[in-house]
C-alpha cells in the first residue's frame, strides 16, 4: 500500500519540485511526514532552472499546481529529503 498525503501547494521550486502544506495523510500511512514537504514529481526531470526551457518548465508547473490542492502518492524520499511521488490535482 502507498501513503498519501494531501494538501496545497504552496512554492514552485522548479520544473518537477514544488512546496505543500500538508493537510491530510492516509489513514494506513507507514510513515510519518511533515505540515511542509518538498515534493519531487515522479518519472519527470525537468530542464535545469538556470536555461531558458527549464525557466519556461517552471512557468508551466506554476499554471498547473501552484495554490491547488493535490494528493500525492508516496514512491520513497530521495538523498536530498524530498518526497519522489506521483501527483493528482483535486482542485
Amino acid at each position: 500500500m502507498t501513503d498519501t498525503i494531501r494538501g496545497p501547494v504552496i512554492n514552485i521550486v522548479d520544473g518537477d519540485t514544488f512546496d505543500m502544506r500538508v493537510t491530510h495523510v492516509g489513514k494506513n500511512n507507514r510513515y510519518p511526514y511533515n505540515n511542509e514537504e518538498r515534493i519531487r514529481i515522479a518519472n519527470i526531470d525537468a530542464p535545469e532552472l538556470m536555461t531558458p526551457s527549464g525557466i519556461r518548465s517552471k512557468q508551466i508547473l506554476i499554471k498547473k499546481l501552484l495554490y491547488k490542492e493535490v494528493c500525492c502518492y508516496v514512491q520513497a524520499r530521495d538523498t536530498f529529503g524530498r518526497i519522489v511521488a506521483d501527483v493528482e490535482v483535486i482542485r
